[in-house]
């Protein structure tokens, strides 16, 4: 008999308990939103602010001040500013009093590419992105015959670059011609780096000469990387 009674006191209390639920849930519906909040994930790169999401949701339809909480669709808002061409990830979720909080993730550049007056990022997934009219990311450029040569190649060598510090201090810029890369570092040496291929083992030699191979000091005006286990130096 007991157990019957804790039985029934115990489904008493789930129903009031979703009871409690609906009618919070069904009274937040009644309550206007407010845009409480944005958090965006800032490395060295301000391509989002807060005023560009603001202003793009306006210019959208989807800035949610002043509207009820039942008219606001989060899922259309997510989808929207993942639209953004500066913009990875987006969460967009309430309180329950209807304040609205957004968090977003940019996109992150690696690289950029100029060819003529056409010009994009690369981004970590490799994949394009315009650039921005209010920020410029400073990091490698690569400029000349973008055609000539593979994305896929193109982004491998630029990820190289921009995953190891010391390359991504010294290398500042890659011009292409026929397929072929000469790279210029802020040490003032050239680098006839040659097709994309043997990346890793090109610029193991490099470092190798830089740590061991120029043990007089001297300077050269280019070191030449296309012959396989060995850096031609032509002096100034």
């Amino acid at each position: 008999m007991r157990n019957i009674f804790n039985l029934i006191r115990f489904i008493l209390g789930i129903l009031l308990l979703i009871t409690m639920i609906y009618f919070a849930v069904d009274s937040m519906g009644d309550k206007y939103c407010k845009l409480s909040e944005i958090t965006i994930e800032i490395d060295e790169n301000k391509f989002v602010t807060n005023e560009v999401v603001i202003e793009y949701l306006k210019e959208n339809t989807l800035y949610p001040d002043s509207i009820l909480l039942n008219n606001v669709s989060f899922s259309n808002m997510e989808n929207m500013l993942i639209n953004h061409p500066s913009i990875k990830s987006a969460d967009v979720y309430s309180d329950m009093s209807a304040n609205v909080f957004i968090t977003l993730t940019q996109r992150k550049p690696i690289v950029r590419i100029q060819e003529g007056k056409k010009g994009y990022y690369l981004d970590e997934d490799g994949l394009k992105m315009p650039l921005s009219n209010i920020f410029t990311s400073r990091m490698l450029l690569v400029t000349g015959e973008i055609h000539s040569v593979k994305n896929a190649e193109l982004f491998e060598l630029s990820e190289f670059i921009y995953n190891n510090t010391f390359w991504k201090k010294q290398i500042v810029q890659i011009n292409i011609e026929k397929s072929k890369l000469l790279m210029l570092t802020k040490l003032g040496e050239q680098l006839e780096f040659g097709k994309i291929k043997d990346v890793k083992e090109k610029f193991e030699n490099l470092m190798l000469y830089y740590e061991k191979g120029n043990s007089q000091n001297k300077e050269y005006k280019t070191l030449n990387l296309e012959y396989k286990n060995q850096i031609v130096c032509i002096k100034k």
